[in-house]
């Protein structure tokens, strides 16, 4: 009985889970806490000014369920945390943000949704003399509004590579690996700055980035690990301005369209278990438009995150219709 067992031909399924550099963790749900400075900000230059627009939300909290093929965060930023809480000085800002992700043999699917209202001028100084921080309030922009909807999609070459176990946190890298993963960034920013005066403006954007990544996670004594993403990108974007005067009900638009590069780079530190697991991570990304000649509109999110999470066996209740959707797609 043992020797027919041995010899029985693999499928697929069984290979990919026998992997000896990753363990998918199939029947465990993992849930985590996220507490980071993950809040976009935004600048525009041209030849003679630049504007540095920030939130009033230093920080954030997210909670994030992942379980197979599916995760789900939620998050949002407290006025209790320290730095949220400086409404005198900064003005007041209401943070929201949705994201999804879906996790399949070698591709890694992101969808997200934020919403953003409430800014202040980060270099108020530059445009108010003799203008004291931390003592005298920033300029602040409570009309502005900026709602984004996000896009990722990955593709990994190297099996022995885990995407989920960085992600999701639903597989355990066993053995040190890397992989080069392209990947396409896709967003829409539709931004409306009202209560400024006579004129409201309106601004649609759209860029899509490809990013020729490569990742590697090295693994310290079993539980330990280090893992670095790489990721410099080239794309376009195409921009609608409108301005609007409210007294005579006229408007004026413009389109542009551009070409821009990305720098995205994350070093993660963590450790894992097969219940409890945590870590750090750090990330720099920076877009910024190739033509410098032309008024230039940066996004910067650079930020920290520390995170703590627990793995727990699935209920049937879960199991049962996650069951029935593999079995339905081949997933």
């Amino acid at each position: 009985m043992e020797a027919q067992t041995s010899d029985a031909p693999k499928t697929k399924d069984t290979i990919s889970l026998e992997n000896e550099y990753f363990d998918k963790l199939k029947e465990k749900i993992s849930i985590r806490t996220n507490f980071s400075g993950d809040v976009r900000s935004y600048q525009i230059q041209d030849s003679e000014t630049s504007l540095e627009l920030v939130p009033n939300s230093e920080y954030r909290l997210s909670l994030t369920i992942d379980y197979r093929f599916l995760g789900i965060t939620l998050g949002f930023s407290p006025q209790f945390l320290p730095g949220n809480d400086d409404e005198n000085l900064k003005g007041k800002t209401e943070l929201s943000n949705f994201g999804l992700q879906f996790y399949f043999d070698k591709w890694l699917q992101r969808i997200s949704y934020e919403r953003i209202k409430g800014f202040y001028i980060n270099n108020t100084g530059d445009f108010i003399e003799n203008w004291q921080q931390g003592i005298d309030p920033y300029i602040q922009l409570s009309g502005l509004r900026t709602t984004t909807y996000a896009g990722n999609t990955a593709y990994k070459f190297n099996d022995n590579f885990s995407l989920p176990a960085i992600n999701g946190y639903i597989h355990w890298q066993k053995k040190s690996a890397g992989s080069f993963i392209p990947s396409l960034d896709y967003n829409y920013i539709n931004a409306e700055l009202k209560d400024i005066g006579e004129t409201d403006i309106k601004s649609n954007e759209i860029n899509i980035t490809l990013k020729p990544s490569y990742f590697y996670t090295f693994i310290y004594q079993h539980h330990w690990f280090l893992s670095v993403e790489i990721s410099p990108g080239i794309g376009i974007n195409f921009t609608k301005d409108k301005e609007i005067n409210i007294l005579s009900n006229t408007s004026t638009s413009g389109n542009s369209n551009g070409l821009h590069y990305v720098y995205d780079s994350t070093l993660l530190l963590g450790y894992n278990s097969n219940s409890l697991y945590g870590g750090a991570k750090y990330n720099v990304k920076n877009l910024s438009n190739f033509d410098k000649s032309e008024e230039n509109f940066l996004q910067t999110e650079n930020f920290f995150e520390f995170f703590i999470g627990y793995r727990f066996d699935a209920p049937k209740l879960i199991k049962k219709p996650f069951d029935w959707v593999e079995k339905k797609t081949g997933l």
